[in-house]
């Protein structure tokens, strides 16, 4: 058994290369496989995620607010908080705040690395963000 306290999150500001707007997240630490990465991240209204991939998934619990979830040729959904949102693996998506509210999910990334098993793609553009 391995337990993280609040104390041994790392919060930083997620960088401007994976992200639109201010986000900011607490990253648990996370050894090898078969471990995972565990985040807390805060999204302002309008903040979204670039396109991206897990190799093992991905599943977001929604904490508060509103959050839009994209994935590749659909349109956008809004998920209430108290809802959780299953990414298959590899599959192309993204997700944020909707323009309306603010918006923290937990996340949970299988087989974590140095940036929590994730593969970051291109920007999400205002047109697909606004698409719903």
């Amino acid at each position: 058994m391995r337990i993280i306290t609040p104390q041994d999150f790392q919060t930083q500001r997620a960088p401007d290369d994976w992200v639109t707007g201010a986000v900011w997240m607490d990253r648990s630490p996370a050894g090898p496989s078969p471990d995972a990465g565990v985040f807390r991240v805060f999204f302002e209204p309008g903040a979204r995620t670039n396109w991206h991939t897990h190799p093992e998934g991905q599943v977001l619990f929604i904490v508060s607010g509103t959050c839009r979830v994209g994935k590749e040729n659909e349109p956008p959904v809004d998920v209430d908080a108290g809802s959780v949102v299953y990414f298959a693996p590899n599959e192309k998506h993204w997700h944020g705040a909707n323009p309306d509210s603010y918006m923290v999910h937990a996340a949970v990334n299988p087989a974590a690395n140095s940036n929590g098993g994730t593969d970051w793609l291109e920007t999400v553009t205002d047109t697909q963000y606004a698409n719903t």
